[in-house]
């Protein structure tokens, strides 16, 4: 909210609107479009202008747009080619983790197969050994 030049005032509404266009500056580039709002102090009933907003505007050869906005199509073709390889890729890697999953389980089962066999074997060793001891332990002396 813009304030009276003479007594301070805050106004919050203008009493009339419009859009003013300035011509560049030496060494600028462009033009500049404001938007200006004429207000009227309610205290002292001073009229002042203030610039309620700013836009810059950029005055381009035709040739010159329509290579901007070919290669602005030419980069979101790109864009969207790349956004379909991503999601490939990351559905590769969605399968890769499954059966890397699955192999280390597979890798685990194996081992403790391998593990389980090798106990049972010494088990059955430890029985036999067992057997041979009991029958000498029973035997007379």
């Amino acid at each position: 909210m813009p304030n009276c030049p003479k007594c301070g005032n805050k106004e919050s509404m203008p009493t009339r609107t419009f859009n003013v266009i300035v011509e560049p500056a030496k060494g600028e580039r462009g033009m500049t479009e404001r938007r200006v709002g004429m207000y009227t102090c309610e205290k002292c009933g001073t009229k002042f202008p203030t610039v309620i907003s700013k836009q810059r505007y950029l005055i381009v050869a035709e040739e010159q747009l329509k290579s901007i906005q070919d290669d602005l199509a030419s980069v979101k073709k790109g864009n969207e080619e790349l956004n379909t390889k991503v999601q490939g890729m990351v559905q590769q890697q969605r399968e890769l983790e499954t059966s890397m999953d699955k192999a280390a389980k597979e890798n685990e089962l194996r081992r403790l197969q391998a593990k389980l066999a090798e106990l049972e074997e010494f088990v059955g060793y430890l029985r036999k050994e067992k057997g041979e001891l009991e029958q000498k332990a029973s035997r007379p002396r």
